[in-house]
Order: C-alpha cells, then structure tokens, then sequence
C-alpha cells in the first residue's frame, strides 16, 4: 500500500503556536495547549475537529514550576508539548489512512465476488495491525466464511469486538455497528442463526438505520415456517411434507 505525502498548515494566533489552526488532507483543526496554573501544574493539549475533541495529550510540568525562572522554560516547554502533540495526531491520521486503504481494496473485491482474493489482502492488513478492530473483525468474518474456519472466524471477530476501549481515536457508531455486522455474518457462515440474530439486534442499538444489518436480519426473517410448528424444523415429519408441498406447488 502507498502512503500519501502529508501537508500541515498552520497558522498561529498566539505566540509559542499555543493555539492554532491546522489543517491535515482535506480537514481543518484547532489545537490549544493550556497549563492548569500553580494548583494544577499540568498541560493540557486538545486537537479539535467540529468542536468535538479528536485527541487529548497531558503532561505534568510541577518540577518546572519550583524554579525561579520558570516562566521562559515553561513557555518552552509548552512549545515542545504542543508541537509533539500535533506530531502525534498528524502520524496517527497516516496510519488511519493506510488502513482505510486496505479494508477499500478488501470491500472493492467483495463486491466484485472476489472473496478469496479479499481475504488475502486483509490477511496481509492484519499482520501489520493485529490490534486494529476494524481489520480484524473483517478477517474473522472472512476467515468464517471463504475458508469455512466457522469457530476460529467467530472467535477472532469477538477478540476485535473486546478491543474496542483500547482504540484512539475512539470507534465511531458505524465503525461499532460493523463490527457487529462482522460477526453475525460469521454465526451465519457457521449456522448459527440465533446467535447472530442477537449480533444483528445489538448493532442495530448503536446504529438502527444501518441498512446493512437490517438487510442480514430480513435474510434471516424469510424463511418459511414448518408446515407443523410444533415440530421441530428437522423433524422428518416436517421435512416429508416441505417436500411434498414444494411437488405440488411446482405442478
């Protein structure tokens, strides 16, 4: 996969770059970096996108204030927290989007039917991000599904789902939902209808427009009812008549 070359703007209101406007790809952010003042000797740098924060990096700055000259080399200290801050974000959306452009490649080949080939490329995507959720959760599902492994898919699919707390930025709803979505496609693989009913309704409490999962549950919801709903849907009884229902209907 290609990296993309990176571009950051910045334009300053405030002396040291204490509070500026960046701008990285295509979006635009407010960094400010404050210090909490002599009861709580602490600095505080928030990177803002559409007023919500998308990063937060601390950093306890109580030594420097026992000085006397503390003032310029708090300043400069500010500086290098605040510039390592958006140093962090800025290496943090390249790896964001390196793994964007595998899941792209891996949904391009879904789409054309290319399973196999899909799982390929996210086996490659998972070794190198064995702790990402997302790029997990796909592999579990395809691991499921094309190479018929119906325990060890849905078993990698919940290991991403337990990571998502150690993530940053933290999972967005779609993102939640997906994973959701992942592994109820991995019960359906292995035949467990039930379990992944329950995976799609879990989904649909975090994102209930998401067309995805309402498509996987109406799947679900088509089969016809036994011809004795008393008995169970493999009994033989219920089987011979399915089968002779279907003779008739055919005629």
């Amino acid at each position: 996969m290609t990296e993309k070359s990176e571009q950051v703007h910045i334009t300053s209101d405030l002396p040291f770059r204490f509070n500026v406007n960046i701008k990285l790809g295509e979006k635009n952010y407010h960094v400010q970096t404050e210090h909490g003042g002599i009861k709580e000797p602490l600095l505080t740098t928030r990177i803002y996108h559409k007023g919500e924060i998308v990063y937060s990096k601390k950093a306890d700055c109580s030594d420097i204030m026992e000085e006397e000259d503390y003032e310029d080399k708090l300043h400069e200290f500010m500086e290098n927290h605040h510039n390592s801050a958006i140093e962090e974000f800025t290496a943090i959306l390249k790896e964001s989007r390196k793994k964007t452009e595998y899941l792209d490649a891996a949904k391009k080949l879904l789409a054309r039917k290319n399973n196999r080939e899909a799982l390929k490329i996210l086996r490659e995507a998972v070794e190198e991000y064995r702790e990402d959720p997302l790029i997990v959760s796909y592999y579990g599902c395809l691991t499921a599904i094309v190479d018929k492994k119906y325990t060890r898919g849905i078993n990698i699919c919940k290991k991403a789902m337990e990571r998502l707390d150690l993530v940053f930025p933290p999972i967005t709803k779609s993102i939640h939902a997906a994973l959701y979505l992942n592994l109820g496609r991995a019960y359906v693989a292995g035949g467990e209808k039930k379990a992944a009913l329950a995976a799609f309704n879990n989904g649909l409490k975090i994102d209930g427009a998401n067309h995805d999962l309402l498509w996987e549950i109406k799947k679900l919801g088509t089969r016809k009812k036994s011809p004795l709903p008393f008995l169970s849907r493999g009994n033989p009884i219920n089987k011979y008549i399915g089968l002779l229902l279907a003779k008739l209907k055919n005629r």
